[in-house]
């Protein structure tokens, strides 16, 4: 009876607008533009799927593969989700004087959700049976967990999404075939901020899953049928 986790990340950059070509004010330098970009945070708990067409051995290969559980281990259940995050920033550009542009993201559009939520329960294992039904429990133990973490992380999220939006400072070019890579890199900049937040997230879930996967509780569970 095991727990994977696997992380995903896309990352999207795009130039909305270019305000040199209308006839803004001039901005007198990069500093002096306030970034408060437009925040749009998105979330998903995946929609939960069930296969019963493995058998002991099947699965253990899977979370072999995976590197969760050691080898001459069987699993009778496994539980395994992805968390993704897609980050699209839609940036602008302001010209501070006939020759320079300031780059800056106007909307910040994040997505941190679980894709493909499943658990595996063995064929071996006779349906409706005792064993049966403490290895199904325990797996959607597993996956209540993720749902529950998600929960309590969501303010957190948004919270650390508005303050890494608020750090973000604009980037001064002088070309504008410079742009894109200016908007490629507040894109990462971004993602670099952001991922020791989804890091520790999935640091959380794991330690909160162990307290499921350990041997007391595998003693108990085990001892239930007896």
């Amino acid at each position: 009876m095991c727990y994977i986790i696997k992380y995903m990340k896309k990352l999207f950059f795009i130039l909305t607008f270019i305000s040199f070509l209308i006839p803004f004010p001039l901005q007198a330098t990069c500093s002096d533009i306030v970034v408060n970009p437009q925040i749009e945070f998105k979330t998903s708990y995946g929609k939960l799927s069930y296969n019963f067409n493995k058998n002991n051995q099947q699965i253990t290969d899977i979370a072999e593969q995976l590197g969760i559980i050691e080898k001459g281990i069987f699993a009778a259940g496994l539980s395994t989700i992805n968390i993704k995050t897609d980050i699209v920033i839609n940036s602008v550009g302001d010209r501070i004087d006939d020759y320079s542009l300031c780059v800056y993201p106007q909307k910040i559009s994040i997505s941190i959700y679980f894709s493909n939520p499943t658990i595996y329960i063995s064929n071996q294992l006779i349906p409706n049976s005792c064993q049966y039904n403490v290895v199904l429990r325990h797996e959607q133990t597993h996956q209540q967990i993720n749902k529950n973490g998600l929960d309590y992380f969501l303010p957190l999220f948004y919270t650390g999404i508005k303050k890494i939006s608020s750090s973000i400072k604009p980037r001064k070019v002088n070309f504008i075939s410079d742009i894109d890579k200016a908007s490629k890199n507040i894109t990462d900049e971004f993602n670099e901020k952001l991922s020791p937040l989804v890091d520790f997230f999935k640091q959380q879930l794991l330690s909160e899953q162990i307290k499921l996967d350990n041997t007391d509780n595998y003693k108990h569970e085990n001892g239930i049928c007896q």
